[in-house]
């Protein structure tokens, strides 16, 4: 059991994350970003390209070391998303892109 199993508690974290996927305007996204929370069922992070709801992604989360212990030692939790949020309040911020996780993506 990991630290995500549970679904409906949030955890405030800056991890850095790196984001795969498309743009809004169907570009490629290969981006590091940071995320803001994570929980069981997905995360939100901050990335300066949008992502359109309902898109897929690919994230791979660096781990720190005291929850390493959580993802059986691993060094970084891979998975498959789909975005839920994607809000830019100010045009000189970041993205707040929501996602939920799918499933993990094998090594």
């Amino acid at each position: 059991m990991t630290i995500l199993a549970a679904r409906e508690r949030r955890i405030e974290i800056q991890l850095p994350v790196e984001v795969r996927g498309q743009d809004l305007a169907g570009g490629a996204v290969r981006e590091e970003a940071r995320s803001l929370n994570i929980s069981g069922g997905g995360m939100c992070f901050e990335c300066w390209r949008g992502v359109a709801p309902g898109s897929r992604v690919v994230l791979r989360i660096a781990l720190p070391p005291a929850l390493r212990k959580h993802f059986g030692g691993h060094t970084e939790y891979r998975v498959k998303a789909v975005v839920c949020r994607s809000v830019r309040l100010d045009p000189a911020r970041e993205f707040s892109i929501g996602v939920r996780f799918l499933e993990e993506v094998g090594e």
